[in-house]
């Protein structure tokens, strides 16, 4: 039994140790992004009014926060830096990768769910009521991602819409976005 276990603790060593080596790509972005946002909010929580003061500011919160944000971000990107993050997102976005990554078909499934979402967000939001809409969305997000069958993601989907439907209106009092129902 102690070896089993001790068998199971090793394993997953190696799987944490594979995860933190592909890590310093997506790090060196994210520290990026993050350092951009928090830099954003600060600027505009500093341009809110002070009626007596940065004490009495309504910005002052955010502006903590995005501060703390772009020392935590400005952090994960020394760290990645120093892991030479950057030369793996310069491979990343390499046109051989790329051309490797559409064959595989894992960036062709990336663009589509990616096309999903905007077309859900921007035209069926906008054209149908949210739970008709929000149906469709959730059946074809689980077709790509869930290979079962097609009368089970219909289940689901409908489930999951009719939970979010009917917690939000009635347990919320929200409305819902799309054209109403």
């Amino acid at each position: 039994m102690m070896e089993r276990t001790m068998s199971i603790i090793e394993e997953l060593k190696e799987k944490t140790e594979q995860e933190v080596e592909e890590t310093p790509a997506a790090d060196f972005f994210m520290g990026i992004v993050l350092m951009i946002l928090s830099g954003i909010v600060a600027y505009v929580a500093l341009s809110w009014p002070r009626p007596s003061g940065i004490a009495s500011s309504a910005g002052l919160f955010p502006f903590l926060i995005a501060s703390s944000l772009f020392i935590m971000a400005l952090s994960i990107f020394i760290h990645s830096f120093k892991r030479k993050g950057y030369r793996r997102f310069v491979e990343l976005f390499g046109r051989a990768y790329l051309r490797e990554a559409w064959t595989r078909g894992n960036l062709r499934l990336s663009l589509f769910s990616l096309l999903t979402v905007l077309v859900y967000l921007v035209v069926i939001l906008n054209l149908l009521p949210f739970e008709i809409g929000t149906f469709l969305f959730m059946t074809t997000a689980l077709y790509l991602y869930w290979k079962t069958k097609i009368y089970k993601i219909l289940i689901v989907s409908a489930c999951v819409v009719a939970f979010y439907s009917l917690s939000f209106k009635m347990l919320f009092k929200l409305i819902l976005p799309g054209v109403g129902m």
